[in-house]
């Protein structure tokens, strides 16, 4: 496989509004605009960036695996707005969401 994988660090905010930013390739940069609403883990294809083939025609792609970084250490003005965030939102800020598992040891107990 002729496939380059690159992996992109943005933060909460720029996954959530969208931003744009260079990428590295084999031939130099590439501006890449990332969509507002971006999840974790999103891989986006660029076509021909990859490697070229031994047999002397075509090239693989580059894939770009975005990753979203959560902020660890929030000050105080940082979680409030966050807070309020959650509750115009309308999300609970603080219970986990139940997963399957969650939902069927209490449909069993």
């Amino acid at each position: 496989d002729n496939n380059v994988i690159c992996e992109i660090p943005i933060n909460f905010i720029q996954a959530s509004l969208g931003c744009e930013f260079d990428v590295p390739t084999l031939d130099g940069k590439v501006a890449m605009k990332i969509p507002e609403g971006t999840q974790s883990g999103k891989i986006y294809r660029l076509k021909g960036k990859g490697i070229p083939s031994l047999q002397g025609y075509g090239r693989g792609d580059q894939l770009v695996v975005i990753r979203v970084e959560t902020p660890t250490n929030l000050n105080r003005k940082q979680k409030e707005l966050l807070e309020e965030f959650a509750k115009i939102s309308g999300e609970d800020v603080h219970p986990m969401k139940k997963g399957f598992l969650d939902k069927v040891m209490d449909f069993l107990s």
